[in-house]
């Protein structure tokens, strides 16, 4: 049976064609112009040193040589250590040759991993690749030898532990070691120089302190296919793709503009001098940059800061435009900004909480120093000799002199280190005139001390030690297990590429599993083992997991203590015993891609079965937007350790969503949930009701030009448009943004800043939002796996036929094939074009790129293109650079 004649398909309409044809290849061709800017963005050089190629600046690493080794251990991995130098060599032989730059010391044997080293710029990320390593019994044809990556990472502050190792499997070649340091940044312009980011809230009289938010770059979409990179108190942290030009805090990137020097837009320079407008905590950054809609006048930045106790992961959100069109408005929602904290007590960054007030009730301790006695509290005041507000004070024959007023307001240095300052003391002459004495008291975690020493009320190893006191402050350090924080970090950062043409709003985003760490209770694991391994579980035994820090003591279980995973046969009254530990949380969280990340807990209790190999847990947390929170689920056994799959969207990609603006719904597509707002409990007919100036004002969240989106790690929804309110502003409008979080509590706040354009951020925690962002019972999907994505398969099927062409479609055929051949001679003689067209016809139907360390065969480096079957398309020699 015939379904068609071959007429209907034997003769092409070239008129149509045609032109689709032209646009096509001229489109093909454009790309490789475009893509050429890429390339001036990716270069190497022998030597220690080199220019980046936006703004001309220099990079120089010859400070980082050190005059024996950099060493680091890794402790997942049998404390292997790795000896290397950078910008020389080694001073001592490496499995015996000399002139070795890196060396690998495993189970007694030392591995050349680099005899050189070459270093790289590739879109901003800075690295050293070590070259001409032994030979590796686990190569690749590709990569037969071992090989060691040094990455450069911009940190303006110099921590005390720079350095750190990409977790790896124990038969990796290739290791990947990232180095913190401010070599790796731009310069900081003199007049933007500053240690502090405080402001004194003369209502309160406490002290807002934005320091510890300047240890990441944030980044928040403007809504309109680019993206504002974001530090707080200092410049943004130069690297891959965040390039913002010199002594910007906030920068607008791009990713679309071909000429590179176009692409970062400075929209204003970095300020450390917060200050508090009625009430409203902000940050007013000036830009040199013209504004782009008036150029008589400059871009101004303005983050509003408000307080949240509760939140995890804090980061800003574009709220919109000022009514000049060149001011840009930003939220940022953050614990840092909450002034009725208890004395004593601090947020970091992270939202951990830090109590020091068990302190403020012990008494003064007396110190001395060079024969003289000190006499000091902490957050109290001293008590005699010490006059009345005074927190520390010395006695000098029969006058007391004072070196503070007390107070309990706790703060963050750059390193991100806690301490107390006592100032206002007596007058202190130096050769430069009079000045005041202070009291500098920097807590540091007591020795083999954690978090849960304290609770146990164990303080028997707090020691204040007086350093110095000298330039007319007395600096003490004072150890104690209540400034212990969690032990290891549990965020890291992936670089994600968004679209398919490599020149796409990649770079690198923060996978942040923090919001699960738990303060007050652990985590049971559920038990689904195959029928091979049941038998090694029996029915009475229970699995305790807390992230990233150790168990809560509770419960009565008796697992080593700062274990963070503990097995337990629980009896028949449900009191545990026979407990054993399964891991310390001594390795940081390391990701695999966008949507997977692993946890490791190391050296636990003897093995049962094999006592001499330590107990082990690997937890491997997938997103999945409809699990909510999630659990732990034991999945297989193997060797004495124990893995666990934990499937939540708390670290998720935040998602948009639609406002139907009809119906008012809220609609989540790929989920499938609804919520509508005019039947919400919090609104009346989609509307919400905020007071200012003293007079109710109505605003509409139904209608137009409505932007939505999930933010899993808050668990809430972000809402933006502009409302038109005559009384506010110079042009009668707002900008809103609306918090939706999920809650088991209705509670509403907003808050309105007016300068020039009204900004309204309104919270609402209502438990009616839980369902939408599938946080109530977790939902598993058993068709999507553990990803959360869903793919779908194509089949496509071939017909031959036999085809007339007419002397247009010659002429158009020649035309066409004469168009091709040019462009693929373009391309021929490039080697990184002849790699784009290889890329261009590898693609798959996905937009999202993400790179990835493997930890399931190998730790080589890799490019995962995440098609609908979710293999991996391309080798594992390109996942960090």
């Amino acid at each position: 049976m015939r379904c068609s004649s071959a007429k209907d398909f034997s003769t092409p309409n070239w008129a149509n064609i045609i032109p689709v044809l032209w646009f096509l290849l001229s489109f093909f061709c454009s790309r490789g112009f475009a893509a050429d800017a890429a390339d001036q963005l990716e270069f190497s050089t022998q030597e220690c040193k080199l220019k980046e190629p936006i703004y001309g600046s220099s990079f120089d690493f010859n400070g980082l040589r050190s005059d024996l080794a950099h060493v680091i251990e890794s402790p997942s991995n049998g404390n292997d250590k790795f000896d290397f130098n950078i910008c020389g060599n080694l001073t001592k032989p490496c499995n015996g040759e000399s002139n070795v730059a890196a060396c690998l010391i495993k189970d007694g044997k030392e591995y050349i991993l680099g005899r050189q080293h070459e270093l790289h710029y590739k879109h901003g990320k800075m690295y050293f690749k070590y070259n001409g390593g032994a030979k590796c019994e686990n190569g690749t044809k590709e990569n037969p030898n071992y090989r060691l990556h040094v990455i450069l990472s911009c940190d303006y502050t110099v921590d005390a532990q720079p350095i750190h190792i990409t977790p790896y499997s124990n038969d990796a070649c290739s290791f990947y070691i990232t180095y913190e340091t401010p070599l790796a940044c731009l310069s900081i312009p003199d007049a933007q120089q500053s240690n502090s980011c405080s402001v004194r809230d003369t209502k309160s009289n406490g002290i807002f302190d934005l320091m510890p938010l300047s240890d990441n770059n944030y980044r928040t979409s403007n809504r309109q296919n680019a993206v504002f990179l974001i530090n707080v108190c200092k410049p943004v942290l130069y690297g891959e793709n965040s390039m913002c030009p010199p002594g910007s805090s906030i920068c607008l990137y791009d990713p679309k503009e071909s000429d590179i020097k176009k692409r970062f837009t400075n929209f204003g320079n970095s300020q450390s001098r917060p200050v508090v407008e009625n009430g409203q905590l902000l940050l007013r950054h000036e830009s040199p940059t013209p504004c782009a809609h008036n150029s008589s006048v400059n871009y101004t930045s303005v983050i509003y800061f408000s307080c949240e106790k509760d939140i995890r992961n804090a980061h800003p959100e574009f709220s919109g435009l000022g009514a000049d069109s060149c001011t840009y408005l930003f939220n940022f929602v953050t614990p840092l900004a909450c002034n009725d904290l208890k004395p004593c007590t601090a947020f970091t960054s992270t939202n951990e909480f830090l109590d020091l007030s068990a302190l403020s009730t012990k008494p003064a301790h007396t110190l001395n120093k060079d024969g003289r006695n000190y006499t000091v509290a902490v957050c109290s005041n001293a008590g005699d000799p010490c006059q009345e507000n005074g927190g520390a004070c010395y006695k000098q024959n029969s006058t007391t002199i004072s070196l503070g007023n007390s107070n309990s307001q706790l703060r963050f240095n750059q390193s991100g280190s806690l301490y107390l300052l006592y100032e206002n003391g007596a007058e202190c002459p130096t050769p430069t005139g009079n000045k005041r004495w202070s009291t500098k008291i920097e807590f540091v975690c007591a020795n083999n001390a954690t978090k849960d020493n304290a609770s146990a009320g164990n303080t028997g190893t707090e020691a204040p030690k007086i350093i110095e006191d000298s330039n007319c402050q007395l600096l003490i350090q004072y150890q104690t297990p209540l400034a212990c924080r969690e032990p290891i970090r549990c965020q890291a950062t992936i670089y994600v590429d968004h679209t398919s043409n490599g020149l796409g709003s990649s770079g690198d985003e923060l996978i942040d599993l923090t919001p699960l760490i738990s303060a007050s209770d652990n985590y049971e694991a559920r038990v689904e083992l195959p029928a091979s391994m049941e038998h090694l579980v029996p029915k009475t035994t229970k699995f305790f997991l807390n992230v990233c820090r150790p168990l809560v003591p509770k419960y009565q279980l008796g697992c080593a203590g700062g274990s963070a995973a503990c097995m337990a046969k629980v009896a028949a009254n449900g009191a545990p015993e026979e407990e054993r530990s399964m891991g310390f949380p001594l390795v940081s969280l390391s990701r695999r891609n966008r949507t997977s990340a692993e946890l490791l807990y190391v050296k636990g209790d003897p093995c049962p079965t094999d006592n001499k190999t330590e107990l082990s847990t690997r937890i491997l947390f997938n997103c999945n937007m409809r699990a909510g929170r999630g659990q732990p689920v034991l999945r297989s056994i193997e060797d004495c350790a124990y893995d666990f799959e934990w499937e939540t969207n708390v670290f998720c990609p935040p998602h948009e969503c639609t406002i139907n603006a009809e119906t008012c719904d809220l609609v989540h597509d790929e989920l499938g949930q609804h919520f509508n707002f005019k039947s919400a409990p919090f609104t009346k007919d989609g509307k919400i009701e905020v007071v200012y100036n003293a007079t109710k004002m109505s605003v509409n969240i139904c209608g137009e030009h409505r932007k939505a989106m999930t933010d899993y790690s808050q668990a809430l929804v972000n809402i933006f448009f502009r409302h038109e309110s005559p009384n506010c502003g110079k042009e009668g409008t707002m900008n809103v943004q609306i918090r939706l979080i999920c809650s088991n509590q209705t509670e509403t706040s907003s808050t309105i800043s007016s300068d020039q354009q009204c900004n309204l951020l309104y919270v609402q925690r209502t438990p009616s939002i839980c369902q939408f962002l599938s946080l109530g019972e977790p939902q598993h999907d058993p068709t999507n796996g553990g990803s959360g994505s869903s793919g779908t398969s194509t089949s496509t099927s071939t017909t031959t036929s036999t085809t007339t062409v007419k002397p247009a479609g010659i002429l158009a055929a020649i035309l066409s094939v004469t168009f091709v051949v040019t462009c693929l001679g373009m391309f021929a003689f490039s080697p990184a074009r002849r790699q784009r067209v290889r890329r261009f016809f590898r693609r798959s139907n996905s937009a999202v790129r993400y790179s990835r360390v493997s930890q399931v065969q190998s730790n080589e480096e890799a490019n995962l293109l995440l098609e609908p079957n979710g293999e991996f398309t391309e080798s594992d020699d390109d996942m960090l650079l």
